[in-house]
């Protein structure tokens, strides 16, 4: 989620669904299927959650414009709130909650104007009953069932891009049937998907969705380099080894999805046209610091958005020169001048925040990227990225804290660097 459009965007209710003991250990898996009605604005949704837990009472929290229609769960009994689904489970062991519901627009989820489509961003309890909380990790499978909305050619137009990998598509007398498997554990704030008019192109290990397929040659190629940097400074591959990015109609995209990004049609053109490489190289930089590594709390979002805005950075130096780079950590340097000036500065790693509606805001980006450029100023290049690599590829598919990140800096310094995090991530 990129700083420039995040803020101004990401003015999205949050709801976290509670677990505790056995439960939270063991992989939930989510299987929606969802029907979109463009004329009502309004969709429906048919899912079921296959999760461990003990003989207790589990609950699983919704946005209040999601409407349960019916919940089952085997072997229990369940309570639907305004805002919750309280589950009371007789016995211990493996569990399914089956949930039938409709939502219409709210935080995290947003009809385009005209009919044209819908995006979901960073909330998934806006469309579906989850659980963001980010110590938790689930797979995916999601099914969109598109509506035929025939073009003049007679083909439809409208298409879905979802999480994880592509999978089966078909035409069904109820519409065109799309397919996404997230089979690798992830925060669910990473299960995004857009539906619009759109063609796909692909080249290699990379797609691209937009209106049309005009100029994006240039734009695969200035993902593979940014690609080639990023996977350079991690020492590691991403969890989802194919990578798309989706331009839909609108503007203030720019939201991480695991293995895609959603960004609008703006952005597309500012890429190919002018060059500018910093928000499509800041959600490619969540492959690794958001998905492959993931934060075990909002504690320390940073790790997510501060790396993200840093690398994007690190990036326009490679690609445009250091004087380019100077610039943007100047833009930076500005930015968190006012938020002193405001008394709005606050420690990297803030256990205040009691979700992610509390951690959002530009200290992350801001204070987390002017940290790493102070840390590698004090470090030198060669240490600085060896420590970079050694915490991305020792901590990958894990989750993580400032503790982590900071451990791993003294590996590469080969000394204690408590002075450093205690002046600028815990103070």
């Amino acid at each position: 989620m990129s700083l420039l459009n995040g803020i101004r965007r990401i003015a999205l209710c949050c709801v976290v669904c509670v677990f505790s003991g056995a439960a939270a250990a063991q992989a939930t898996h989510y299987s929606v299927k969802l029907a979109p009605d463009f004329e009502r604005r309004l969709l429906r949704g048919e899912e079921v959650i296959e999760f461990q837990a003990d003989a207790r009472v589990a609950e699983w929290q919704k946005q209040p414009g999601l409407e349960v229609i019916s919940a089952k769960v085997s072997d229990g009994e369940v309570t639907v709130a305004e805002q919750a689904l309280l589950v009371r489970l007789r016995s211990g062991g493996k569990h399914r909650l089956r949930i039938r519901y409709k939502a219409t627009a709210g935080k995290g989820l947003r009809w385009l104007d005209d009919n044209a489509g819908l995006f979901t961003a960073f909330y998934c309890e806006a469309w579906m009953v989850c659980d963001n909380s980010p110590g938790q990790r689930a797979t995916l499978q999601l099914e969109i069932v598109v509506p035929f909305k025939p073009l003049t050619n007679g083909a439809n137009g409208f298409r879905a891009v979802g999480p994880g990998r592509s999978g089966k598509e078909w035409r069904g007398r109820d519409g065109d049937h799309f397919v996404f498997e997230q089979s690798d554990p992830v925060q669910t704030y990473l299960f995004s998907f857009g539906v619009a008019r759109l063609v796909v192109g692909n080249d290699g290990m990379f797609s691209i969705y937009a209106e049309s397929m005009n100029a994006n040659k240039a734009a695969f190629a200035k993902t593979a380099d940014a690609y080639a940097f990023l996977r350079a400074a991690a020492w590691v591959d991403p969890m989802n080894l194919h990578y798309t990015q989706a331009f839909l109609p609108g503007r203030g995209l720019g939201q991480e999805a695991a293995g895609m990004t959603l960004m609008s049609q703006d952005d597309l053109a500012d890429l190919t046209a002018k060059d500018d490489v910093q928000l499509m190289a800041h959600e490619l930089a969540h492959q690794w610091w958001g998905v492959t590594v993931g934060i075990r709390s909002w504690s320390d979002f940073w790790l997510n958005e501060g790396f993200a805005e840093f690398m994007s950075d690190a990036y326009i130096e490679r690609r445009q020169g250091r004087a380019a780079y100077d610039q943007q950590i100047a833009v930076l340097r500005e930015r968190m001048k006012k938020l002193r000036e405001e008394g709005k500065d606050r420690p990297l790693h803030w256990e205040k925040w009691k979700d992610a509606h509390e951690a959002l805001g530009p200290i992350p980006y801001v204070k987390g990227a002017l940290f790493l450029d102070r840390l590698r100023a004090e470090l030198g290049d060669e240490i600085f990225w060896q420590g970079i690599g050694l915490y991305t590829s020792g901590n990958a598919r894990r989750l993580v804290d400032s503790g982590d990140f900071k451990r791993a800096m003294e590996e590469a310094r080969g000394r204690d660097l408590r002075a450093l995090f205690d002046d600028e991530v815990y103070h």
